[in-house]
């Protein structure tokens, strides 16, 4: 059992965080649990909440995980639900993830965004070379619904909403 506390006071302005999570851990479960309320003059309501649960179990073959993850902040909410499996093979292993975006609500400026969701595919293979090297490649995909504009890091800037975005990465990691 693990556990984490955070407090940022805003001595002499308005800006307040605090956040705390704990952790569980017995063999091959793992649980975690995190919540985050930061208060500033720059929120529309004045708070925003970030929520997280997750969890991971190794089944020997295959290691699967699940995170939801929920902001909100006035009168919108964007909840994200992610899906991955990690499957060793030989001195490697196999990655897949699914995540969902999912927003609700108004923004700001009172606009529905309710329709701005998104999902984001990977696929990707990690070779170790020895304990602290590893070629590596990933394949990634945004599909954007609404007006949802995300892209892969270093994709396009200004993409229309509701396009895709696909990227690809390879590479070699050293861990020094």
């Amino acid at each position: 059992l693990e556990g984490n506390f955070m407090v940022a006071a805003g001595e002499g302005t308005s800006n307040k965080v605090l956040g705390g999570r704990l952790g569980y851990g017995a063999g091959k479960l793992y649980l975690s649990a995190a919540h985050t309320v930061t208060e500033n003059a720059n929120t529309a309501s004045g708070k925003f909440t970030d929520t997280a649960l997750g969890g991971s179990y190794d089944f020997g073959v295959v290691r699967v995980s699940a995170v939801n993850r929920q902001f909100k902040q006035a009168n919108a909410k964007q909840t994200n639900l992610m899906l991955a499996a990690t499957v060793p093979v030989g001195t490697g292993e196999f990655k897949a993830s699914y995540i969902r975006v999912d927003m609700a609500g108004r923004a700001s400026t009172n606009a529905a965004i309710d329709a701005n969701d998104a999902n984001q595919m990977a696929l990707g293979y990690v070779y170790n070379l020895s304990r602290r090297s590893a070629l590596y490649a990933t394949w990634v995909r945004f599909n954007n619904d609404g007006a949802a504009t995300y892209v892969v890091p270093g994709g396009p800037a200004g993409l229309a909403g509701g396009k895709t975005s696909t990227g690809y990465e390879a590479g070699l990691r050293h861990n020094f």
